[in-house]
């Protein structure tokens, strides 16, 4: 299975499930060839990830319990809207109200006088971003705990989804706008679109933001959440070996690697609808966050792992020794190697 897997001129080489057992036939179960797999390396670094899934709902209980914040990078428009670079995003989980504040930059002071004006008009018990920088800086935090305003971040690659959402939505009602007008400029039509979106109806709580309020608020919730989903099985197993998609930038090319190259081990299957699973590194320190299953692909522990670089060496007890810079893995993972176990590839 390996001699046609690596022959580079054999129609099967490189190739997933499918195509290794179209080739073998029924000499090799479809089960044999992905366990096979699990331990290639060309196969496993470069897998198709699957980017769109079925994902937790986030569930709150009223309106202004938790919203969602994102900054929009706009620099690009910069030129045509008095140096303003950057859109401050926030919604409300629940009745999906939106508000919007543009940045000249994205300095804590900047961050902590835009959500004065938006907490003057409401503020939520939980904030939730994604590890931005600018939203952790001791300026702001400090705002947020004399506001009584929880903040925690999210740590896997789906990040803030609701707030994305309504990123994608606001940047189409923008382009459109430019396409219509001719214009790249975007100020002095900002708070019109966001009034638009809090005043357009949204089928997932059945009418529009601005219509939601503490009166209400039940009715939306069992609109959104009423229906449960029983909890989905748990395709991983507590110490399993796996792989993490890497979050794949705009420029990024489809045939360079598309997983880790450091391996992680399952920690805990954390039934949901659908689960998640908790991992930690070999070290058996966890790793913050969940993971879909989408996200992770079992692999095999390997036997060997290459190295990036040698970065010092030493003779202890008359043997030979190699300080070295694993591939992939960062700087904890360093250790002394004696020379006799290193081989070339």
């Amino acid at each position: 299975m390996n001699e046609t897997y690596q022959d580079p001129s054999h129609p099967a080489s490189f190739g997933g499930v499918d195509a290794l057992h179209r080739a073998l036939g029924r000499k090799v179960s479809r089960k044999e060839i992905k366990n096979f797999l699990e331990g290639v390396d060309a196969y496993t670094l470069h897998k198709s990830i699957r980017k769109k899934f079925p994902t937790n709902k986030v569930i709150v209980y009223s309106i202004d319990q938790q919203w969602q914040a994102d900054l929009v990078d706009l620099s690009s428009l910069s030129k045509y809207n008095k140096g303003y670079r950057y859109l401050l995003c926030c919604i409300d989980v629940l009745s999906k109200y939106a508000w919007i504040v543009p940045l000249k930059q994205k300095r804590g002071t900047d961050i902590l006088e835009a959500f004065k004006i938006i907490f003057s008009h409401r503020k939520p018990k939980f904030l939730q971003t994604d590890q931005g920088t600018e939203f952790e800086n001791s300026i702001f935090q400090k705002f947020l705990k004399e506001n009584n305003v929880k903040y925690f971040t999210t740590y896997n690659a789906t990040k803030a989804s609701i707030v994305e959402r309504f990123n994608r939505t606001l940047k189409t009602k923008m382009w459109k706008y430019f396409t219509s007008q001719n214009t790249y400029t975007y100020l002095n039509v900002l708070q019109k679109l966001v009034q638009s979106y809090n005043n357009t109806y949204h089928s997932s709580i059945k009418r529009r933001p601005i219509e939601v309020n503490s009166e209400n608020e039940r009715e939306v919730w069992f609109t959104l959440y009423g229906k449960k989903s029983p909890p989905s099985t748990c395709v991983l197993n507590v110490g399993d070996i796996v792989r993490i998609s890497k979050k794949k930038l705009i420029f990024e090319k489809g045939y360079e690697t598309n997983f880790s190259e450091e391996l992680f081990v399952v920690s805990e299957c954390v039934k949901r609808s659908p689960s998640v699973y908790r991992i930690k590194d070999l070290l058996g320190e966890p790793v913050l966050g969940t993971f879909y299953l989408q996200e992770l692909q079992k692999v095999k522990l390997k036997e060997s792992f290459p190295f990036e670089k040698i970065l010092k060496k030493r003779t202890k007890k008359k043997r030979l020794e190699y300080f070295v810079k694993f591939k992939g893995y960062p700087n904890k993972f360093n250790q002394w190697i004696p020379a006799s176990n290193i081989s070339a590839i």
